[in-house]
């Protein structure tokens, strides 16, 4: 994990170089930590290690992000509501994981809340 992030490139040919990787809060309607975005990225194996880094400083040890989805996303308001958004042509490479469970010795313990929704420029996907 070492050196310049990847350079990739967006669905119209444009190459996107990030300058650096970082994970993001992805919360729900009670504000409640329901997810994590690492933007700067499209390596779901590069994004894993720092949204579960992520997500034990936030909710302990023991919980994991899960579920990822690599798009390009941008921070923008949607009804008043500040939200993630996903544009392909302005947003920023990363990985939404959309969930954060508890692992136990038995496995995997689904979150209390459904992870956001997140919503296209124009509109929900």
């Amino acid at each position: 994990m070492t050196g310049q992030p990847e350079a990739i490139t967006r669905p119209d040919g444009r190459v996107y170089r990030p300058r650096k990787v970082t994970a993001n809060a992805v919360v729900d309607d009670d504000e409640t930590l329901s997810g994590v975005l690492v933007l700067g990225t499209h390596d779901v194996a590069r994004a894993q290690k720092l949204a579960d880094d992520y997500a034990a400083w936030q909710l302990g040890t023991g919980h994991v992000a899960v579920d990822p989805e690599a798009g390009w996303w941008r921070d923008g308001f949607d009804c008043g509501r500040r939200r993630w958004l996903r544009d392909p042509e302005a947003g920023r490479a990363g990985v939404w994981f959309r969930e954060i469970v508890e692992r136990t010795s038995a496995g995997l313990m689904p979150p209390e809340h459904p992870p956001p929704t997140f919503l296209a420029a124009g509109g929900p996907f």
